[in-house]
């Protein structure tokens, strides 16, 4: 819509190498993209836009789109507002594990010889000759050492400027940070991914199945604090609750939102005054006194951000490299076998709230295999019970038990390990109490 036809083709060219290398994490969805009298988008805007979205991919991988009527659209989706609707599209995207994606990624690198530490800051940055030597903090063995490099390749997200402030007294910014918000109903209230236009500002927005929850989401607000002190606004819960429930009235039956959270777009700085849904999503790479930083840029991209990345660095060193061999590097971990094998030594498990089950092997393999730390580590990231704050709440304590063998805890560990856990969880709980009050 925005006329960034670079962005979209080189963004379903690596949504179709997502979806045949890492089928594990990124699958098939269908979309429907209801149309409404006198509101949102006309359904000629959408159908010449999914023409092209179409064409741009290529075919192959998806389904191409089709036009439905109104009667046909309740059909597959009868929860849908009925008044006013005059009809609306089928298409296909794609749906991405996304936290366990980011895991399966770091450690194939791993096995492929990167050195990945995890709970480590870069304290500083100072020159060493014709490179840099980088001062860095274990915050969980409280230690510190120095590590010398000619390049540095800052891939911090929305930390890149704040590293590029251990380099240079402030740097230009180059970052704009913006929140995006979703909530998770208890219950299937879709049958379908639905693509959705708020009422009061013409978004788009989503309801997505995810197991037995919905997924809502996401909102797009400029927000300058610092990443990792963002939560979920009230605000925000509360627009996408009033949004969804204008074209899912059911969704007034759905109760509380079961979780809520937020997460950080670090977004490339674009024009001034622009709404942030309209700031483009296109990456850049800054070559900055031998720091390589990429700013922007998109989760489904990051494949390509990487490649290129290496290629700067390469030119910056004189030397020619292969091309990147990870359009045809599948991420072939059978997570869920290497699992099984685990139950055998390790078989417990528990059942929790929301229909969820977790096994000691999940956790024991999360451990070992996907070199997890903390609690909230397995427990938010590499199990699906970041669906359901009452399943997390539930499995904190046998978790950390369980973790506590493996990794040497005492009881004074477990219980601020559970206690971190619960604290984010009452935060956001009152986030979600003040939203729906």
């Amino acid at each position: 819509e925005q006329g960034r036809i670079h962005l979209v083709r080189e963004s379903l060219r690596e949504r179709a190498l997502l979806l045949r290398l890492a089928p594990a994490f990124v699958r098939p969805v269908t979309f429907l993209l209801p149309t409404y009298r006198g509101a949102g988008r006309p359904a000629w805007m959408l159908r010449l836009g999914l023409a092209l979205y179409g064409a741009l991919a290529g075919g192959g991988a998806l389904a191409a789109h089709r036009a439905l009527d109104a009667g046909e659209l309740l059909v597959l989706e009868p929860r849908l507002r009925a008044e006013g609707l005059t009809g609306g599209f089928e298409f296909h995207d794609a749906q991405m594990d996304d936290a366990l994606l980011c895991v399966a990624t770091a450690v194939a690198a791993e096995r492929a010889g990167a050195e990945v530490r995890t709970y480590t800051d870069v304290a500083a940055l100072e020159r060493a000759g014709a490179g840099w030597r980088a001062r860095l903090r274990d915050t969980e063995r409280g230690v510190e050492e120095a590590v010398e490099a000619r390049w540095i390749v800052n891939a911090a997200g929305p930390w890149a400027d704040r590293v590029r402030s251990l380099a240079r007294p402030r740097p230009p910014a180059m970052l704009r940070r913006t929140r995006g918000t979703h909530v998770v109903l208890e219950g299937a209230w879709t049958g379908h991914a639905l693509l959705l236009t708020a009422r009061r500002d013409g978004r788009v927005f989503f309801a997505l199945p995810w197991g037995s929850h919905t997924l809502l989401g996401t909102t797009d607000v400029d927000d300058a604090r610092e990443p990792e002190s963002i939560g979920p606004e009230p605000a925000d819960i509360r627009y996408l609750l009033e949004e969804a429930r204008a074209a899912l009235p059911g969704l007034r039956d759905a109760g509380k939102p079961v979780r809520a959270f937020a997460g950080v777009r670090p977004l490339a700085r674009g024009r001034e005054g622009a709404a942030p849904s309209s700031n483009p999503r296109e990456h850049r790479v800054l070559v900055e006194e031998g720091i390589v930083t990429i700013v922007g840029g998109k989760y489904t991209t990051h494949r390509r951000l990487a490649a290129e990345a290496v290629d700067r660095v390469a030119a910056l060193a004189g030397r020619r490299l292969p091309p990147s061999a990870t359009a045809d590097s599948a991420l072939a971990l059978d997570r869920e076998r290497e699992i099984e094998g685990l139950r055998r030594a390790h078989p417990a498990r528990i059942d929790l709230p929301g229909g969820f089950t977790l096994r000691e092997a999940e956790v024991v393999y999360a451990v070992r295999a996907e070199r997890a730390v903390r609690l909230d580590d397995v427990l938010v990231r590499r199990t699906r019970l970041w669906l359901d704050g009452r399943a997390l709440r539930a499995a904190a304590a046998p978790a950390a038990e369980w973790m506590a063998r493996l990794r040497g805890w005492d009881e004074a560990r477990r219980r601020a390990e559970r206690d971190s856990l619960a604290r984010g969880l009452d935060a956001e709980e009152r986030a979600i109490e003040e939203g729906t009050a």
